[in-house]
């Protein structure tokens, strides 16, 4: 399997992995929203607000520096001491985020959450804080050697252990009138003790494959390299550690004032509760669900970009963000139609309300300005541009908790749609503007923009004639909305094509950029015939036909 080939196989597989992690947990949260009420769904999710503040801390920025140093290292024994160092750091992290949760959570769940059913939720969580820190390197390490499928296929099983143990727990507390966050936090604990363990199997035979040759006499580093590598990893994780942390804090803040914002407007608790469940447990995960495709790859990406800097390839850095990006347009201006073509029957089918479905085409044209920010934020950390990008994310935070306080408490709901919006557009900007400053990109708006737009207007307008003209309809929602988007997606591959957006060059020149040194049978053929020919003629054979009475000598001395 050739490097490109491979490239698509990782790439493809941790996209429907990604979907189906994804799609599972859309579907969790609906069975949650129906079991616990939209109120129960606020009241988990702001608890678990508190725990991706903690998760960030015991990662600490450990995933991308591992992949980085490993994907820019070519000696084995550096590599090794990456991966251990990277282990060791970890599990520092891990512990002493465990212990300030545990320590912690009596102060969090009383005075900041509300309620001191969380302070034991809290304390469980705490618990799973270690064996996440060491999943995340041994995901990284998968990333950089080209592997990342197994990371993948980890994520789908500790999901599936994570909704099993939660349901069944559910039943049991449902029956003694236990809290059910209970239920929610038992299963995260029980996910992540999961994935470690698997993490460990798959990483220990495959480590020891790529460092068997250590075993035979090579020793370590020096203690020169050895200081130099712990210095590279502790430049890249603990910035980003730092931004991460200052991030995601100001990320926690903003999600304990959006429920105060949303009483202060005149909304009941229950009620500001349940209008926050229904945004973050249910409309916010439907509008990232198709974003796990882009994610994936640019995941992938990362390493690839990353040896093309080492490299001095920096036009070819340019031509892949470009060609990346425009993807990534073309992609979310389609998720973007069919959520405004079909988003109020999508929300209450998954979301089970109506509400759901009006909040979703509230937010569907958020779809293309996340979706940008993600790719270009993937592609500023493989450029060693990582402070810019956590520092853009820190100032966008810090953004939202000074909007979240001024425009939720008059404009309630419809604030908090419009301060979703002006902190996509803030961050973008901010992180687009460094991407152009770094590769000199040009973007033509009719070329990226325009055309698309077009080819989607194009696409949902043919969509819903076809099915008017037609009158093919199906029983259940799902199968409709299913056929509907599929449709739409003909059309709109046709109107890309004929508009000339992305063909058979663009795969080409991507394929090129990234993997130059594919050959295919046919220039194995024609490489072959000039090393045979190129033998000759060192041989004098050439030289002596050509001109037999000027080369001769030297032939026959040869």
């Amino acid at each position: 399997m050739t490097k490109y080939q491979r490239f698509l196989y990782n790439g493809t597989l941790l996209a429907l992995t990604s979907l189906c992690i994804r799609g599972i947990g859309v579907l969790f949260n609906r069975y949650l929203s129906v079991h616990i009420g939209p109120s129960g769904l606020g009241q988990f999710s702001l608890l678990m607000s508190v725990w991706g503040f903690a998760v960030t801390a015991a990662s600490a920025g450990i995933h991308l520096a591992l992949t980085r140093v490993v994907s820019e290292s070519d000696d084995r024994a550096e590599e090794r001491y990456a991966v251990q160092c990277g282990l060791r750091y970890s599990s520092i992290v891990g512990s002493g985020a465990c212990i300030l949760l545990w320590l912690l959570a009596p102060v969090i769940g009383n005075r900041f959450l509300g309620f001191e059913e969380a302070v034991p939720a809290l304390r469980m969580l705490a618990l799973a804080l270690p064996p996440l820190s060491l999943s995340t390197t041994i995901s990284g390490y998968f990333v950089a050697v080209r592997h990342a499928y197994k990371g993948a296929a980890i994520g789908v099983f500790g999901q599936v252990i994570r909704i099993g143990v939660t349901v069944f727990a559910l039943r049991v507390l449902s029956m003694r009138g236990a809290w059910p966050c209970y239920a929610l936090a038992a299963g995260a604990v029980a996910s992540e003790y999961a994935c470690f363990f698997l993490s460990l199997i798959a990483f220990l035979p495959q480590f020891r494959r790529r460092t068997r040759d250590l075993r035979s006499g090579l020793r370590l580093p020096d203690p020169d390299k050895r200081r130099r590598i712990t210095r590279y990893v502790l430049h890249i994780a603990q910035p980003i550690a730092a931004a991460a942390c200052i991030r995601s804090g100001l990320s926690t803040l903003q999600n304990l004032l959006i429920p105060i914002g949303l009483e202060r407007s005149g909304a009941a608790s229950v009620a500001a509760l349940s209008a926050y469940g229904t945004m973050h447990g249910l409309v916010l995960p439907i509008l990232l669900l198709p974003a796990a495709v882009l994610s994936s790859y640019a995941g992938l990406l990362i390493p690839e970009i990353s040896a093309l800097r080492a490299h001095g390839r920096h036009d070819d850095v340019r031509s892949s963000a470009s060609c990346v990006l425009r993807i990534t347009v073309c992609v979310s201006l389609f998720v973007c139609g069919c959520l405004l073509c079909d988003g109020a029957r999508i929300g209450a089918a998954v979301g089970g309300n109506a509400e759901a479905g009006q909040y979703l085409r509230a937010a569907a044209a958020l779809v293309p300005i996340m979706y940008l920010d993600s790719a270009v934020d993937a592609f500023l950390k493989s450029l060693d541009a990582q402070m810019d990008s956590m520092r853009y994310n820190v100032m966008d935070a810090a953004f939202c908790v000074v909007m979240a306080y001024l425009l939720l408490p008059p404009l309630g709901i419809t604030g908090y749609i419009l301060l979703l919006y002006l902190s996509e557009l803030f961050n973008l900007g901010l992180s687009l503007g460094r991407l152009i400053g770094l590769t000199g990109l040009h973007i033509p708006l009719m070329e990226w923009i325009g055309k698309p737009v077009a080819a989607v207007i194009g696409a949902c307008t043919a969509s819903v004639f076809f099915f008017r003209s037609t009158g093919i309809t199906y029983r259940f929602a799902a199968t409709d909305i299913t056929v509907h988007i599929l449709v739409c997606a003909v059309f709109y591959l046709l109107f890309l094509a004929l508009l000339g957006i992305i063909g058979k060059h663009e795969v080409s020149a991507f394929r090129r950029m990234f993997f130059p040194a594919i050959k295919l049978p046919l220039a194995k053929r024609d490489n072959a015939w000039y090393n045979k020919n190129n033998a000759k003629q060192r041989n004098g054979y050439h030289h002596a036909k050509r001109n037999p009475t000027q080369h001769g000598r030297s032939a026959r001395r040869l």
